[in-house]
């Protein structure tokens, strides 16, 4: 027999009131097993809030039952009652089948799998879903990261779907996932662990779930707004396992490989960011990005990444033109900086930078031309001489982008006489090997100021030199340069002088022995050998290298 209300109100309220981790086993199993008469009382308003507390510390998978969440979609249908709600949320971890209309005939045995699910059902369900403007428990200092595998098993069946035939069931689906799942990441906890004092990791594992979710962000080109609060927890939760490992032999490194693959999903994201004011995405997003992305011991890989996300960002906020992109470009620059001077960039660093520099030219950012480095700079830096011609071309791309706006922009932003020494030098270094030259005569100017001058010049020359590494001028060159000679050495063996042995450096000289009766006609001037060799690198998938030379040398222009 049920006892009054006021009585079974101030009883739930001292339950409500009591330490929930003070409960015992004994209390809670005692608790269980008067579930239905507890959840019999939710059409008593006035134990609804307390009631609702206490029936999602209890709630387990045996409980969750189709009748039940017919009423519970019901009351809130009625009512509104955001205590409701966090009990439907709840609900919504053990059978994901929650966001399905209340008539639909769903099995809801312990066997059922939510992957069985129609998906035209889904999409069908989603504009009867309603759901409150402020998800309970993101302000609680109670939170735990866990994803069950049944909302796992719900959201496989999100890539299935195509949001870009309505866009409305599109933008539903994107935010109903993105709600529940910052609910579901700031509600739940494992039972029986005493209450963190902060946010636990985010699980690496469940990279698959930003998977999901991207391939609809990106059809709506846009990320709703619930499943931000999803991607800070997942920033934040990445720096503070950071901290677990900073003190341990090794840890950045085991830390890199459990975090990799959802760093690499979780910058794919910034694409679609949308304009919102920097400090609300600098402090929770880009400032733990960028001190990871710093830090001693993590990877050049890891730490382009964050660059790389950065740029993407850059690009759709200048097409957009949000008043905040200033403070993006600002911050992507000192993050640019921290990794150069951190050390001998590599590949990976170097491919980002050159994102950068391109996004800020295409934004029109005087910047661009006072903030790049110099591509001989780049080229002479002993990792970039066993990377990849990639970076060469990539480049010669940005360069020749830059040479071609102020051309064509009379009021440019950009440096003109700046541009135009970047674009003679790397032209020079690649054809005539001339550049160093002459900066053995004159020093290096940047920015009319001179940031390396004649001496230094040549001590650089002469440590190059006693490594070598290269032949200092001719670091890049068509023959000579580590970076193209290779391919210079390939291109003959494929397609010039097929079956012959020749060896880099590939030099008039070497080919004397082919003309004639080794199959190299002797008309053939070796100026035409290295066009053709352009004209194969570009086949090769580097046109860029050719495009800027052809821009800048005369005899290429014909």
């Amino acid at each position: 027999m049920l006892t009054p209300v006021a009585d079974r109100g101030d009883a739930l309220a001292l339950l409500r009131d009591h330490p929930r981790d003070a409960l015992t086993p004994e209390a809670a199993a005692v608790l269980r097993r008067s579930y239905g008469l507890l959840f019999a009382c939710l059409h008593e308003a006035p134990l609804r809030l307390p009631l609702c507390a206490l029936l999602c510390q209890l709630t387990e998978a045996r409980h969750v039952r189709a009748f039940r969440i017919r009423t519970l979609l019901q009351l809130y249908k009625a009512t509104h009652d955001r205590a409701l709600y966090t009990l439907l949320d709840a609900y919504a971890l053990f059978q994901p089948a929650l966001l399905l209309p209340v008539d639909e005939p769903v099995p809801m045995d312990g066997g059922a799998d939510a992957r069985g699910m129609p998906l035209d059902t889904w999409a069908h369900a989603l504009p009867t879903l309603t759901l409150p403007d402020t998800v309970p428990g993101l302000a609680s200092a109670q939170v735990r990261s866990r994803v069950p595998r049944l909302l796992r098993h719900a959201l496989a069946l999100l890539p299935a779907l195509e949001p870009s035939n309505s866009h409305s069931v599109g933008t539903r689906l994107a935010a109903s996932a993105g709600r529940l799942l910052a609910a579901h990441h700031a509600h739940r906890r494992d039972k029986g662990a005493a209450p963190p004092a902060d946010v636990p990791p985010f699980d690496p594992g469940a990279w698959a779930l930003l998977d999901a979710l991207y391939l609809h962000v990106a059809a709506l080109q846009a990320v709703p707004r619930p499943l931000m609060p999803l991607l800070v927890h997942v920033v934040q939760s990445m720096g503070q396992d950071v901290l677990t490992h900073l003190a341990q032999p090794g840890g950045l490194a085991v830390w890199e490989r459990r975090w990799r693959p959802t760093m690499r999903r979780l910058v794919r994201f910034c694409a679609w960011l949308p304009p919102r004011p920097w400090d609300e995405l600098f402090a929770p997003f880009f400032r733990p990005l960028c001190h990871m992305a710093a830090m001693d011991g993590v990877s050049d890989l890891f730490s382009a990444s964050v660059l790389h996300g950065m740029v993407r960002l850059l690009e759709h906020w200048a097409d957009l033109g949000a008043p905040a992109t200033p403070a993006l470009m600002a911050c992507a620059i000192e993050c640019q900086e921290a990794l150069v001077l951190d050390g001998d960039p590599t590949l990976p660093v170097y491919a980002a930078m050159l994102e950068l520099q391109g996004a800020l030219a295409h934004a029109h950012c005087a910047a661009a031309t006072h903030l790049f480095p110099f591509p001989f700079v780049q080229l002479a830096a002993p990792p970039m001489l066993a990377g990849s011609v990639a970076t060469l071309d990539r480049a010669c791309e940005h360069v020749l982008y830059m040479r071609t706006h102020v051309l064509s922009v009379p009021d440019s932003a950009l440096n003109a006489r700046a541009v135009d020494e970047m674009a003679l030098a790397l032209a020079d270094m690649i054809w005539s090997g001339r550049a160093f030259a002459q900066f053995l005569q004159r020093g290096i100017t940047i920015d009319d100021v001179l940031v390396c001058d004649r001496s230094a010049v040549a001590v650089w020359k002469q440590a190059c030199d006693e490594q070598r590494i290269v032949p200092f001028v001719l670091v890049a060159s068509l023959s000579h340069g580590a970076l193209l000679a290779p391919l210079f050495e390939q291109f003959c063996h494929e397609s010039l002088l097929p079956g012959m042995d020749i060896r880099a450096p590939i030099t008039p000289s070497a080919l004397r022995g082919a003309r004639g009766a080794g199959g190299l006609p002797e008309h053939l001037q070796y100026s035409d050998i290295r066009r053709q060799f352009l004209a194969w690198l570009a086949k090769a998938g580097a046109p860029h290298i050719g495009a800027l030379l052809q821009a800048l040398v005369p005899s290429l222009q014909g």
